[in-house]
This record gives C-alpha cells, structure tokens and sequence, in this order.
C-alpha cells in the first residue's frame, strides 16, 4: 500500500488550497471537510453574507450546493463577499434531481429574477437518505426529509450605494448510528446578513451585520446531554476604506451558548488598521475579550512576488476566538484560544501545465500550559492536454501527529477529467474519472461527530484505516439538460466485497453508491 501512495504521489504531485471532503456516508449529510490546508473545525464560516457560527457546523455540504458553494472560512481581512450583480434583465429558474442507493433523494430548486444592478435569489433544497444499513432512519418515524433548507437573496446597487440582504433556514431531522437502536438528531439553524456599501470621494463605507441561531438536540448512547443546545452568534463589521490603499474597522462578536451544564455569553471587539504596498498588505490590531478580561495582538501580513509565469507568496495570521464549549471544562476556564497560521506558497503556470504548492505551520495556544503545533505540506499539479482533457493530482501530508490538524497521515487524489462531442456537437459528454487515498493516518487521532472537535484516541477498535478509493462519473449535456450518472467505490460496486471504507469510528463501513440526477435550467 505504501508503495502505491509513493508512486501516486510521484506522478502527481501536492496540493494548494483545494478542499478535501473525507465523507462519512456518500449521500452528503455527515463528513468532514480538510479547508486551507488543515482540519476545518471550530471556525466561523459564511456563504455569501451569511455567517455560520462554526461549533457545530463543520461540514457545509450538507446544507446544500446553493450554501456549500459559497463557503469561505471566515478571515480578519475579508468581509462578507457581495453577490455578483447583472448588468442586464434576465429571468430563469431550474432544478438539480439526484436519485441512488439506499432511497438516496436530493433535490434543489431556484429560481433568479435580475434586471440591471438588482437580483433575487430563491433556493429550496431537500435531502433523503436511508444510510446503507438504514441508520438515517429517525427512531420516532416520519417521512419528512433527512435535511431542507430555504434561501432568499437580494442585492442591489443605486449609485454609489450598493446592498445586500440573505435569509434562511437549515432543518435536519435525522438517525445516527448507534450501538443497538438509532439515536437522532434534530437541528434548526436560521441564518441572516445584512451587506452595505457606499463609496465617497475620498473614502468608502463598508458595514456588514450577521446573526446565527441554532437549536440542535442530539440523542446518542455516547452523548451524555440529551437536552436542546442554543447557539446565539452576532457579528458587525465597519470598515473604512481610503484612496491610498489603508482602511481601519472595528469588529464586534458575541457568542452565547447553552449546553448541559453551561451557559456562556462571551464577548470579543477588534479594532484594526490596514495598508497596502504594491506586492505587500499588512492589517494589525488587538482585541478586547470577555469575560475574561484580557486582551490580546491580531495581524494578517501578505506578500506575493509574481515572477514571470511563477508566484511566491507569505502569509502569516494571528487571531482569538472562543474555545469549542465542549472542551472548555478541560482547561482551566479559558473561554478564547489565539492561533498563529503562517505559510509558504508558490506556483508555476504554463500553456499547459500548473503547479502549486504551500508549506504551513497552525499554532494553537489556549493557556501557558496548551501549546500545540501542527504542520503541513502540499503541492498540486494540472495538466491540460488534447484540448478539452485535463489530468489533476494533489497530496496533503501532516509532518507531525497532533489531533488538532486532523491526524491525516497522507491524503492524495488523481482524476482525469475529459470532454468530447458526439452527433455533429449536439451532445456534449464529460467524463471524470478519480481515486482518492489516505497512508499513514494517525491511530491517536479521533473526530467526534456529533460534537465536532478532534480527539486523542485510545480505543485500538476506533482506528481508521488506510484506503484506496476509485470514483466516476459522467455528465451529459443534451440540449441544455444535464444528465449524470456517478459511482462512488467502483471497484465495489463491480463485485469486489474487500473494498469498504470507514472515514469515521462512529459511522459504520461504506461500499458503493450509484447515483443518477438531472440538471434543468429554463430561461424564461
């Protein structure tokens, strides 16, 4: 197995920036994502301007594509992005059907009304899927879905003003597995921003407003709270910006939780500076927290030289948030932890063939006794050829062992994607054939699902073991209708009863799964 991991990642080379998905079931609802080069736990996210609290939202795919596409892991030096505005009037509106294995049922809806410089936006989306032993099945019965959710966007520029609003709902009523009867899950997350914009002759206004509220009860013989935990989250953003590239804010967060045997209301205001010099950004400031009563230096520093077809680029990140509220009893009543991120990237491009790469070092500090380092590394190569084919590989490997980056081991992937025409051109077809891979995962490293943060692991009958996996899938495009046709663990699917993975300790053993979907757009 080593040797097929070295070969892989010889001919393919590492990773950049790419999301890496490690599933816990193939039809979407539970997994874990690896984001900016590391495990993405514990941290705000948005899509669009809507802000996601990040305690017990790791994994964006599940609240549909119309969110997970959006998704952006929250930084000091970004606000909320806007929506793309039309500069015409146009009205459509389609459907996006999936249909697999183990009554496997996903549906999005959306519909876009623009003329130019306005838009909205609506998307309905549903989830229903039964687990391929039947553990998404609610203990309490019921037809309704596994997870919907319902979005509403409007955006609108006049001028030298420009605004946007976004509402919605995220429903999942859900089975886990569980040792003899399935537990449940029963999550209702409303989320809203508000986006404003104006531009003066010398400066410019931004502002931003974002509030997250969760109710979510989990039932599981390994959870000992079985009451409903509230997350309140409230984020304002006002910015300044000015002619010669410098801009000063200030940011306020509050996060109020209630969960068994804890009732936390933490505050935490930032007040920053930046500036740009050509190749060089640089935004530094320091932050007010309580309860705790301290303060502490927050920065972002960037630096990228293009040279020639090639870039190199810097960048290091300093910032406090609240520590996850299921680990807060375990160090001493810390409520903030401070991270340090600071990386190495470089690329190369040419006609046809592209390459980037990046080093990194995640620093973890919660009190004078909780110091935690992890490091990484990756590279990833695209190479274009025959015109409408391309190859693509990337590894990610872990340099050390600690659980807070996720304990991967090596995680590598290889796919070629192609498109070719058939019926004098009116039937396009793309092809996309992948396998994805782990070597070397680390056996102490655990991920607790239902209350998503990183563990040590002690229990030899929890480790997750080295995998090869090869997918595909095919897309055709007839007439503006897309049609696809996938398979997740082909080699499974082809008979081959050995190939089963288990991404997660509490999730049972995966095999195939087929899946058909239809993808219609109407303009009207």
């Amino acid at each position: 197995m080593k040797k097929i991991f070295f070969i892989l990642g010889f001919i393919s080379g590492l990773v950049g920036q790419k999301d890496f998905v490690i599933p816990f079931d193939w039809g979407g609802q539970n997994g874990s994502i690896i984001h900016n080069g590391r495990l993405f736990w514990n941290q705000s996210w948005t899509s669009g301007i809507l802000l996601f609290d990040g305690t017990y939202t790791t994994y964006p795919i599940r609240y549909g594509p119309h969110t997970s596409k959006k998704f952006i892991g929250q930084r000091m030096d970004l606000l909320p992005a806007f929506s793309r505005l039309p500069d015409s009037t146009n009205n459509n509106s389609y459907l996006d059907y999936y249909r697999g294995d183990y009554s496997y049922d996903q549906l999005e809806l959306g519909a876009n009304f623009e003329s130019k410089n306005e838009m909205i936006e609506i998307r309905g989306f549903k989830r229903s899927h039964g687990g391929n032993v039947g553990y998404y099945i609610h203990p309490l019965g019921g037809s309704s879905p596994l997870h919907h959710s319902y979005r509403v966007n409007y955006g609108i520029k006049r001028g030298n003003k420009k605004y946007e609003a976004s509402v919605a709902r995220y429903v999942t009523r859900s089975g886990l597995p569980d040792s003899l009867y399935n537990g449940a899950e029963n999550d209702n997350i409303i989320s809203a921003g508000l986006r404003y914009q104006q531009q003066f002759a010398k400066f410019k206004i931004d502002s931003y407003f974002g509030q997250f509220l969760q109710h979510r009860k989990i039932q599981h013989t390994s959870v000992t709270d079985s009451n409903y935990n509230d997350i309140n989250r409230v984020q304002f953003i006002l910015n300044l910006g000015f002619q010669n590239n410098s801009s000063f804010g200030i940011r306020h967060d509050s996060q109020q939780i209630n969960i068994f045997n804890l009732n936390r209301l933490v505050n935490w205001t930032t007040f920053y500076g930046s500036k740009s010099y050509g190749d060089f950004s640089i935004l530094a400031g320091f932050q007010l927290i309580n309860p705790d009563q301290s303060n502490s230096v927050i920065w972002s520093i960037n630096y990228k030289k293009n040279i020639g077809r090639g870039f190199f680029q810097l960048e290091s990140e300093a910032l406090t948030r609240p520590v996850h509220p299921n680990s807060i009893q375990k160090i001493d009543n810390s409520n903030f932890e401070n991270w340090k991120n600071n990386k190495i990237k470089f690329g190369i491009e040419s006609d046809k063939i592209s390459t980037n790469g990046f080093y990194q070092i995640n620093n973890q500090v919660i009190d004078s006794l909780t110091n935690r380092i992890s490091k990484f590394i990756g590279l990833e190569i695209n190479y274009n050829f025959a015109n409408s084919w391309n190859i693509y590989s990337f590894i990610i490997s872990q340099l050390d062992t600690s659980y807070i980056g996720g304990g991967l081991g090596t995680i590598s992937a290889f796919g070629v994607k192609g498109n070719f025409k058939l019926f004098n051109n009116n039937m396009d077809i793309r092809p996309h054939f992948w396998t994805t891979g782990t070597n070397g995962r680390v056996a102490s490293f655990g991920f607790d699902p239902f209350n998503h943060i990183p563990f040590v692991n002690t229990n030899p009958n929890w480790v997750i073991d080295d995998k090869l996996i090869f997918n595909f899938e095919v897309t055709t495009n007839i007439s503006g209708v897309l049609i696809h046709y996938k398979i997740n663990n082909l080699l499974n699917a082809f008979g081959n009863d050995k190939i089963w993975i288990q991404n997660n300790h509490m999730y049972q053993k995966i095999g195939r799964m087929i899946q058909f979907g239809v993808t219609w757009n109407f303009t009207n």
